[in-house]
């Protein structure tokens, strides 16, 4: 300038930019980061807080596996299951809602179990006065005391008469279908379900083709349950339903020929370790199909 003094514009303008740009790309980041907030109680017409089991489920659970002990010093968890004790699910207004009342109930329960039994590597071959871990009668539901057995056999299958349950209800296993992380809702749970069968039929752990012995080997649950899809896939039951999912056209051509008995159908052994993040290794690997088991057990047990 012509009086002599200095010109600072341009480094104030690279000061103010060099103070604001950590300021904005921090905030993004906790965008992307910040935690679930708690939900506002709000109950729908049976009496149940669908916002709560969304919380913990997206807070406690990921990839599959479930922080027991975190959920288990989450009040919200006592919480919501002092409203499935006391909730009434006739309320409700459609059987979308009273389906996904019962698939978010036996999770919650089968969490709950391991949770007040302090169970660390598996729920295989644990037992209570004679009765394995879904037979025990420990669950309030809509007032009643029950079992996990009772819930799914007697409550869930013969009423809704769908299938795709079996990818829904996880019985903490490592060999289940991985458990949703977000609650089953009445008007998503059928989408809701269609993306787990999705990613249950694209998983090589629950379905694979193995060209070398030319056999198509499939989870466990389908040798249990596959009378369940014989009535939405008369031609063809489970298998049909896994060639309308499956992306892999190798797949797709074993399931057609499986249907024609034209290469065999095996299942892969069980692995009953504890779907636990805590502990990843817990307890042994048990490949075996134990009597009286929720949703990996045979339907007549």
């Amino acid at each position: 300038m012509s009086n002599g003094s200095k010109y600072y514009g341009g480094f104030f303008w690279v000061a103010v930019v060099s103070f604001i740009v950590p300021i904005f790309v921090g905030w993004k980041a906790f965008q992307n980061v910040r935690p679930t907030t708690k939900p506002i109680a709000q109950l729908d017409e049976s009496g149940v807080d669908n916002a709560e089991w969304d919380y913990l489920l997206k807070s406690y659970v990921s990839s599959g596996l479930v922080d027991y002990p975190a959920m288990k010093k989450d009040y919200l968890f006592r919480k919501y299951l002092r409203d499935l004790g006391s909730c009434d699910p006739q309320l409700l207004q459609t059987d979308d809602a009273r389906l996904a009342l019962a698939c978010n109930a036996y999770n919650a329960f089968v969490i709950n179990g391991v949770i007040s039994h302090q169970i660390h590597d598996t729920v295989d071959g644990f037992t209570v006065a004679g009765k394995g871990f879904f037979d025990i009668k420990e669950h309030i539901f809509a007032g009643q005391t029950i079992s996990l057995n009772d819930l799914e056999h007697q409550m869930i299958r013969p009423t809704f008469k769908e299938p795709r349950i079996h990818v829904a209800l996880v019985c903490a296993a490592r060999s289940c279908p991985s458990i949703r992380a977000e609650a089953y809702t009445a008007a998503s749970v059928r989408d809701q379900l269609q993306d787990q069968s999705v990613q249950f039929a694209n998983n090589p752990n629950y379905v694979m083709y193995d060209p070398a012995a030319n056999e198509l080997k499939l989870s466990a649950i389908l040798n249990w349950y596959g009378d369940d899809w014989n009535q939405r896939y008369p031609q063809g039951g489970y298998l049909a339903w896994i060639n309308e999912l499956c992306h892999d056209q190798a797949v797709k051509d074993a399931t057609l020929k499986a249907i024609d008995k034209e290469i065999n159908v095996t299942f892969f052994g069980y692995d009953w370790a504890l779907n636990s993040q805590a502990d990843p290794g817990a307890g042994p690997a048990k490949k075996k199909k134990s009597g009286g088991f929720g949703s990996g057990s045979s339907p007549d047990e």
